[in-house]
């Protein structure tokens, strides 16, 4: 097997279990292991860096590298390597539109997110659904450039917000039945991985990804090595080179041992 230098993990479902809304303590400390021996730790999730560290993370696992909300930013702790936001004009005209017709959202920067809340009950919704670190209230944002802007909002909302994204040529993706993420640029894992191996001087046979959705096979297709969770979804077993045991099985830290990443 080539010599592994960096491992590209996932968070949701690979590194941490939403049934028991923790993480996987024998994946965290194999990953520790890694790490220890000079192997690249890199996070490539679809979650902010907000929610990240809100949920602890960093105090965790030691990682070198940062893919952020599904590939829209990428950095290091020496700096930022890209962040691709959304134009400050088309931000500020799609805010006054929210504001204007009492929609609540979520602006989601580089380093924290901000809630403008409106309707309690959909915002209450959201959040049952996804286990996220709450927002810093909007009050706080002091203009910090956006990645992304989440409206909460229900479907029948939706042919004027679309109307604005297109006029500003945003990309308008409703996610769940209370709330769509705008975009600049398609946000995609794979172009962090891309950035990292110029940055870091890596190749594809030096590399290992977990995953267990969607998203992660575009990121598999970057790697030699793409290991998908026996939780996950069978398109991205389909994609992975290597299926291993659910998150709940510890499927993170055997596969590491599977291929010899540690003893």
């Amino acid at each position: 097997m080539d010599s592994i230098k960096a491992i590209f993990l996932d968070f949701d479902w690979t590194l941490f279990d939403h049934k028991t809304r923790s993480f996987n303590e024998a994946g965290v400390k194999t990953l520790n292991e890694a790490h220890e021996k000079g192997i690249l730790l890199i996070i490539d999730s679809a979650r902010t860096y907000h929610s990240l560290r809100g949920l602890g993370t960093f105090g965790k696992i030691p990682f070198d590298g940062f893919v952020v909300s599904n590939g829209g930013a990428a950095f290091t702790k020496e700096g930022i390597l890209y962040a691709d936001y959304m134009k400050d004009d088309a931000r500020d005209d799609i805010l006054r539109y929210l504001d204007g017709r009492g929609i609540g959202y979520n602006l989601i920067c580089l380093e924290d997110t901000f809630i403008k809340e409106r309707d309690q009950k959909v915002i209450k919704d959201f959040y049952s659904v996804w286990y996220e670190p709450y927002p810093l209230p909007i009050v706080e944002w002091k203009g910090e450039r956006a990645l992304a802007i989440q409206a909460l909002m229900r479907e029948e909302e939706d042919p004027g917000l679309l109307a604005l994204c297109q006029k500003h040529g945003i990309r308008f993706s409703r996610f769940a039945e209370n709330a769509v993420e705008l975009t600049g640029t398609e946000f995609l894992k794979s172009k962090g991985v891309e950035t990292m191996y110029r940055h870091l001087g890596l190749r594809p046979e030096e590399a290992m990804a977990f995953g267990d959705d969607l998203n992660d096979i575009p990121m598999f297709r970057m790697v030699k090595y793409g290991i998908c969770l026996g939780n996950g979804k069978e398109e991205a077993k389909k994609a992975a080179y290597y299926v291993t045991d659910a998150i709940e099985k510890d499927g993170l830290a055997k596969a590491l041992r599977h291929f010899g990443v540690v003893s």
